[in-house]
């Protein structure tokens, strides 16, 4: 069955990155750098299927010394990533490089998918500041599944802003880790197979447990004063409200930045949103304490729609047997499983255990972490854009399923526009991701009670708006508003139309046709 590993948070210090060390019991061991690989050593990045039963599955990083199951990557600005990308699973896959700018051909958007047993070699320079991105899976109508078995990689990019972010605040190796978390369905001593029913499908699937780089009970020693965590929501459809406390003390801390890097000031908070996709990084301090967990607190997820009739899956999807032995979108009057948490309902994510307190107390957060600025819409032309629910076709883009071979959204290069995003009335809070290109959000309208409480910032926004983003989330009858940039890097590999596409990162939405091509030419 599954084999567990030690998956490990990366930290930068000094421009070198090194590995805190992920356990699950309270034994203390020496940091543990074997799974951290350097983005321009990769030669080979290998998607292959650990157990056919389940249907887990995991990256295998190849250098020129050594090969690497689950790795973390890192980058600085820069560096170039040239390797081969080779398909060892049964169904079509891609890479999906998740956040940033890329040409077509590198983005792994899904218009190009790698066959069984096929290889293709991407090339690339990482043009990103500093930040938390991923990569993982984008086939059309096979994304649920490949990401939930297993297949997400983290890349911690680093730049001169964020080296001097963890100077500033003297930051040890030990507290800085970069998380992804996920959720799967457990029960019988093993994590279950995908098998969602309809309505999993139409709503997205759901856990009952949190997976932390791979790991159930995650527990982290770090030292006293500040940690440093960047953390992602790799689920594939719960939102997370992320919350630390110690004992029954809740604990403040500060957003740093977002799925685009550093923010230009701290923010300080309590709680903070967090939906499939999304990335923030944040700092708390443990000066004093014996240590922290980190939840997700309970909250009305705002699910509207609670029925209609399966909705269409793509092609490619009906072509290939599932990664486990067992049904995928089985039939609407199916129970679901007993391994169900419902979204929004209270989940433990991971503990942070103080095994260092002889640190002095913790500095003051710098008042000015990056040069980011603030973003206008002026003479910005603006571009509406509906989320739909229909009751044949389930969840959709401006009333349309989508079509691989679609005109989608024409954009002019250079183009600056802003997208006025609605959501229906009778729906779901939709995270929506858009490929190759950041945005900056600029206001909120009709947000619905608690989440309407958080929002703290100008224009009705809420602290995980800020800075820059790739994904965000809309919730029911609410509009929200985003400035985009549409210009390309003047080189070779972003000559001529790029396509990328703008889609639901509920995975199941995704993979059920909510999704559009964005040209830019």
């Amino acid at each position: 069955m599954l084999t567990r590993r030690r998956w490990l948070g990366a930290l930068a210090a000094a421009g070198a990155v090194t590995l805190a060390g992920c356990r699950r019991v309270a034994t203390r061991g020496p940091v543990d750098d074997e799974r951290l690989v350097a983005l321009r050593d990769v030669r080979a990045l290998i998607a292959e299927r650990t157990d056919p039963l389940v249907g887990r599955c995991h990256y295998v990083a190849v250098t020129s010394r050594r090969r690497v199951e689950r790795p973390i990557l890192t980058g600085r600005t820069g560096d170039v990533f040239d390797a081969v990308i080779e398909n060892r699973l049964p169904q079509p896959t891609t890479v999906h490089f998740h956040g940033l700018l890329l040409p077509e051909a590198a983005d792994g958007a899904g218009f190009d998918p790698i066959a069984p047993g096929a290889r293709k070699r991407v090339r690339f320079e990482l043009r990103n500041r500093s930040g938390l991105y991923w990569l993982h899976p984008h086939p059309h109508g096979l994304t649920a599944e490949q990401v939930h078995a297993g297949l997400a990689t983290l890349l911690v990019v680093t730049d001169e802003e964020d080296v001097a972010l963890d100077e500033s605040i003297a930051l040890p190796a030990s507290n800085r880790l970069a998380l992804a978390i996920s959720d799967v369905r457990y029960a019988g001593g093993q994590i279950q197979a995908y098998a969602p029913t309809a309505e999993d499908c139409l709503n997205g699937w759901l856990g009952n447990r949190a997976l932390v780089n791979g790991d159930f009970d995650a527990r982290f020693d770090v030292a006293a004063g500040w940690v440093r965590l960047q953390l992602l929501n790799a689920c594939n459809a719960r939102g997370l409200l992320l919350a630390f406390s110690s004992g029954a003390r809740t604990l403040p801390f500060h957003l740093l930045g977002t799925d685009g890097g550093l923010l230009g000031a701290p923010i300080a908070v309590d709680r903070v949103f967090v939906y499939p996709a999304e990335r923030v990084d944040v700092a708390v301090d443990l000066t004093g304490l014996r240590g922290a967990e980190a939840r997700s607190l309970p909250f009305d997820s705002r699910w509207q729609a609670h029925s209609a009739a399966s909705p269409p899956r793509h092609p490619l999807r009906e072509r290939y047997a599932p990664l486990a032995e067992a049904a995928v979108c089985t039939g609407r009057d199916a129970p679901r499983d007993a391994a169900y948490v419902a979204d929004g309902a209270p989940l433990p994510l991971f503990e942070l255990r103080v095994v260092d307190a002889s640190r002095a107390p913790a500095p003051p957060l710098p008042l000015r972490l990056s040069a980011l600025g603030d973003v206008s819409a002026a003479a910005a032309p603006t571009r509406r854009i509906r989320l739909d629910f229909d009751e044949r076709d389930g969840f959709l883009i401006d009333g349309l399923p989508y079509r691989i071979e679609e005109v989608g959204l024409r954009v002019v290069r250079g183009a600056r526009e802003t997208w006025e995003i609605r959501n229906s009335p009778i729906s779901m809070p939709h995270p929506m991701h858009l490929h190759g290109r950041g945005f900056r959000v600029l206001r909120r309208r009709g947000t619905y009670g608690p989440a309407r409480a958080l929002a703290t910032q100008r224009d009705s926004l809420l602290p995980t708006d800020l800075g820059v983003k790739d994904t965000v989330v809309v919730w029911p009858n609410e509009t929200v508003w985003l400035a985009v940039d549409f210009g390309l890097p003047d080189t070779a590999d972003f000559a001529g139309t790029q396509r990328y596409l703008f889609h639901c990162h509920n995975l199941e939405h995704e993979d059920a046709l909510m999704m559009r091509n964005v040209a830019i030419g």
